[in-house]
């Protein structure tokens, strides 16, 4: 049900996004609709139970994040502690397991903060990654960057027509070549999983005509490639790209409007 939930919230999003002004009617009404295509009736008892249960299993989900940040503040705390001890006395022995326990808390806590900030499927960083770290509290851009929005034109068609194990590992494989191409180029980026079938990449301290070159490039090469399914299925995605040269306090809403326009020219 989440994950029906999410497609749901993203088509409704998708259609929504060109719009200045979005009323909760307007949306209400729009996520309805999705929701009906996808066989769901909101009013219906058997649903009302069962996002009943999606919220008690999202509380406890949050609790338990909650109680292991706790316990990793305490053990940070308490390595605090021990470190300013074994200064004092000047104990390096107790220092250098002191160093091995932080670095083992660090990776805990980089664990932590990657299951809320990672998209579940393809590992690239998720809506709230973008909202909550990338972006100014505003929605606003922190610094300037370079964005690229990259969408699988026919994900729907592609779901609908085949499976869904289809169309996940779709994304994956996007997700995967694009990470993999930008890394070869030894350059400072970031890939987001904004909606279904929509990834979000910013560059940061490059030039817009190189960046404007490596995405017609790895784009070139994805619109190229047919995959192939275990089942034997061949499928050869339809493409789109945008780029855009944001600045420090550019609205994030106008940019990715301007990037969607960009695609539709």
């Amino acid at each position: 049900m989440k994950e029906k939930l999410k497609e749901i919230t993203d088509l409704t999003i998708n259609e929504l996004l060109k719009e200045e002004v979005i009323l909760p009617s307007e949306y209400f009404e729009c996520f309805d609709k999705h929701a009906k295509l996808s066989e769901i009736e909101l009013n219906d008892e058997s649903f009302e139970k069962e996002v009943d249960e999606l919220l008690i299993n999202e509380i406890s989900t949050i609790n338990n994040y909650v109680k292991s940040a706790t316990k990793s503040i305490d053990n940070a705390a308490a390595l605090t502690l021990d470190a300013q001890k074994a200064i004092e006395e000047n104990n390096s022995s107790a220092l250098k397991k002191l160093y091995s326990q932080i670095r083992d808390l660090q990776v805990e806590l980089q664990d932590i903060t990657e299951n809320i900030y990672k998209d579940y499927l393809t590992s690239a960083y998720n809506k709230k990654w973008l909202y909550h770290k990338y972006l100014a509290k505003n929605s606003k851009i922190k610094e300037d960057a370079i964005i690229i929005l990259i969408d699988v034109k026919d994900f729907e068609y592609i779901k609908k027509t085949y499976n869904k194990l289809i169309s996940n590992n779709l994304l994956i494989f996007i997700y995967e070549f694009i990470n993999k191409e930008f890394k070869k180029e030894d350059i400072d980026f970031e890939i987001c999983r904004y909606l279904s079938s929509k990834f979000i990449i910013s560059v940061k301290n490059n030039d817009f005509n190189t960046i404007s070159n490596l995405i017609k490039n790895t784009s070139s090469m994805l619109f190229v490639t047919t995959l192939k399914s275990n089942s034997g299925v061949m499928i050869k995605p339809n493409y789109k790209y945008s780029t855009i040269a944001a600045k420090k306090d550019d609205s994030f809403h106008e940019v990715l409007n301007s990037l969607l326009k960009n695609q539709e020219d």
